[in-house]
């Protein structure tokens, strides 16, 4: 059926046709069309995993289990609620000269090829063609930051790619440690590279080798993941970046390299056969939520506050498959899809406020917001209740999950400081959204707000969320609790 070539295939065609086309409308369209198809195809790839295990194409170099099926998934529908928004976002920028129309053609071809590399990453059965896709991503979302052509978004764009190149470089060395680790008593050969083959073979390869190529791999994808204390461009590159990309970065781009780190995590584990993966993962899952706290507190800018509390989530999910419990990874797997359709609502409200206020500065923005942009504002409140981790939406039943499956396991402690860092971020957030209902307004509206603007695009995923978090279809829940069992080495 070449499932997975045609999910490369068709976002991949839809940005170089938006090279050859003129008008704004069809560039949108493309991409609109481009992650429509894509998902349909991630639907369609649902039943064959679940049947067969793993679906591989292209002898082996395209493969897809259960993780990759739901990755497959998330960047799909983000994807596709930002091609939505994107259209009346750029209009705005057009007419404010925010931006040429060359930039904005340059977002309508960058954007697939963002997503095709991060279709690739968790497509690819070579751990070094995973790399090389993680670095292709970090390429084209940089131009994607650096968009505006602004000295600040310059700044963030030269922070994010400096750091992100260290951290890949770094990455890099880890996976030439596996290969070589996987070169023991292979002289006369060069062996597999591919993932089917290296977690057939994990306990025959040099532990010592694979515990130093995941260090390497935890701090170099851990970069690109946004874990503390290697965070730091990631503020920058949010809050600069256009909002239909830092909805991506956010949504699915940090979680595509927890993706490559978690694989390197499962071929650890079922080589070492100890808790040395988990013990690092845990600490840097901790340290990434209770950093996110204080700058949480103290951040001024709405999209920078907003790149912090993604700290915080990607903090957790590490945190919960690091306990290493069935409940745990599952529960990390739920918030991961739960906080890939939040995030992305709260960067489309933010870009709405930004381009009717011209700030995002909570001292300037207040009560105002909700008179002019009402729709925004009930949208953006809503989603801010879910990051939060309020019921009835599914954040609250994903941190549950990990820590009432932490204490079950005996892991008092750990989920004793998972739940600390989440009261104390719930009531940073709740401190710092309150300044825009209750705050004082000192910005005029511009003439053309439109109160329903990117309604399209926040309704999409938030009315998924909503669906999602009270019913899960049966054969989404079965390819999770398969991609939970990958993840703890049950299959």
């Amino acid at each position: 059926m070449m499932l997975l070539a045609s999910i490369l295939i068709v976002p991949l065609s839809a940005g170089l046709l938006c090279l050859l086309v003129q008008s704004r409308r069809v560039m949108q369209g493309l991409n609109v069309f481009a992650f429509a198809a894509t998902l349909a195809l991630g639907v369609c790839l649902l039943p064959e995993v679940l049947a067969h295990g793993a679906v591989e194409e292209w002898d082996e170099f395209l493969r897809a289990d259960a993780l990759s099926a739901f990755m497959v998934l998330l960047i799909s529908v983000v994807s596709l609620a930002t091609s939505l928004y994107a259209g009346r976002y750029f209009e705005r920028d057009l007419a404010a000269n925010a931006v040429t129309p060359g930039r904005v053609r340059e977002f309508f071809v960058l954007t697939p090829l963002f997503a095709t590399g991060m279709f690739l990453v968790v497509l690819a059965n070579n751990l070094g063609v995973m790399w090389a896709a993680v670095e292709g991503t970090a390429l084209t979302s940089v131009l994607l930051v650096a968009l505006y052509n602004r000295r600040t978004s310059l700044e963030a764009a030269w922070k994010y790619v400096m750091l992100g190149s260290l951290g890949l470089a770094l990455a890099l060395f880890g996976t030439v440690l596996l290969y070589a680790a996987a070169s023991k008593d292979q002289a006369e050969r060069l062996p597999s590279f591919n993932w089917s083959h290296l977690m057939s073979v994990a306990p025959e390869l040099d532990p010592r080798l694979v515990k130093l190529a995941f260090a390497f791999a935890l701090v170099g994808y851990g970069t690109k993941a946004g874990l503390a204390p290697m965070h730091t461009w990631l503020p920058d590159a949010h809050s600069e970046a256009p909002s239909p990309t830092s909805a991506m970065l956010s949504g699915v781009s940090l979680k595509i390299a927890l993706y490559a780190l978690l694989r390197f995590h499962i071929l650890t584990t079922a080589c070492v056969d100890s808790a040395f993966s988990r013990h690092l993962l845990l600490g840097f899952g901790l340290i990434s939520m209770f950093l996110a706290v204080p700058f949480i507190l103290v951040q001024q800018n709405l999209k920078r506050m907003l790149a912090y509390s993604s700290l915080e989530h990607v903090g957790l999910i590490c945190a919960g498959i690091a306990m290493n419990t069935s409940l745990t990874i599952f529960g990390a797997l739920l918030h991961m899809g739960y906080h890939a359709l939040t995030k992305p609502v709260l960067f489309f409200a933010a870009g709405n406020i930004h381009q009717t206020f011209h700030t995002l500065e909570f001292r300037l923005i207040g009560p105002g917001v909700v008179k002019v942009l009402p729709v925004t504002v009930l949208l953006m409140g809503l989603a801010a209740l879910a990051a939060a981790g309020l019921p009835p939406f599914g954040l609250f039943f994903s941190e549950l999950t990990v820590i009432s499956g932490g204490i079950a396991a005996g892991k008092v402690t750990v989920s004793v400081l998972v739940l600390v860092a989440l009261i104390a971020c719930f009531c940073g957030i709740l401190q710092q959204l309150t300044r825009i209902l209750l705050g004082a307004t000192k910005r005029e509206p511009a003439s053309d707000a439109r109160p329903t603007d990117g309604l399209a695009a926040m309704a999409l995923l938030l009315g998924a969320l909503l669906v999602f978090s009270v019913w899960l279809p049966s054969p989404l829940l079965e390819l999770m609790r398969q991609a939970a069992g990958i993840i703890g080495g049950k299959q």
